[in-house]
């Protein structure tokens, strides 16, 4: 009888733990197709606004005057973003907390495709969700995820060293290297927060550098 029961509860054990890798493994496998979809739909961007003067200092002799980072006049929807800096800080989907070092920028519905566009959630049956409020219809976007995004100039001799947005590098009044000649280390960081959790701890992250 004792190694019956034994032998039940050792099956039981391992059952759990087998869902349990296969619930990490499902959310992993989602969060890295969610972090590629940002890396997709910012593959053509330019590092910063061709049409607006790129990344310059209003006033040149100080650099506290930085002009064109983030997102340009009109530019309030997914859709609209058209180059990286538009992305820094930018939350897509409903997470209520965040790493350690991430300030948020603003929030839009998300998460969101390779073509900007919010992906929905899709039910057990293969139907799309939707919910209606006062008589309009509208998609429940994909539940639980949030894709953020940080967006960081770096060093061009060392990638893993952040500079100042405003850096610059001069030399008896020339400009050798502008503000807008330096790398940029893009990272999406993919969240999950479940119905009944307080937090949204990171699944995943996936960083790239894009040169000048």
């Amino acid at each position: 009888m004792v190694i019956l029961t034994v032998g039940v509860v050792a099956v039981i054990q391992a059952q759990r733990e087998f869902l349990i890798q296969n619930l990490w493994s499902t959310h992993a496998s989602t969060a890295t197709y969610l972090a590629t979809e940002i890396r997709e739909l910012s593959r053509s961007y330019s590092r910063h606004d061709r049409n607006t003067g790129g990344l310059y200092f209003s006033n040149p002799s100080d650099t506290s005057t930085l002009t064109g980072w983030g997102p340009e006049t009109g530019e309030a929807a997914a859709t609209d973003f058209d180059d990286l800096d538009d992305l820094d800080g930018v939350v897509l989907g409903s997470a209520t907390t965040f790493p350690a070092g991430f300030t948020m920028t603003r929030r839009l519905p998300g998460p969101i495709n390779a073509f900007g566009e919010t992906i929905p959630e899709t039910l057990a049956d293969g139907s799309t969700a939707t919910v209606t409020v006062d008589g309009a219809t509208s998609v429940v976007p994909m539940r639980g995820w949030t894709q953020i995004v940080q967006v960081t100039k770096v060093d061009p001799y060392d990638y893993s060293t952040p500079v100042a947005r405003n850096a610059q590098v001069t030399s008896g009044g020339n400009v050798l290297r502008g503000p807008e000649r330096y790398p940029i280390r893009v990272t999406v960081t993919v969240l999950y927060q479940g119905t009944w959790d307080n937090n949204s701890p990171p699944v995943t992250s996936v960083s790239w550098i894009v040169e000048p």
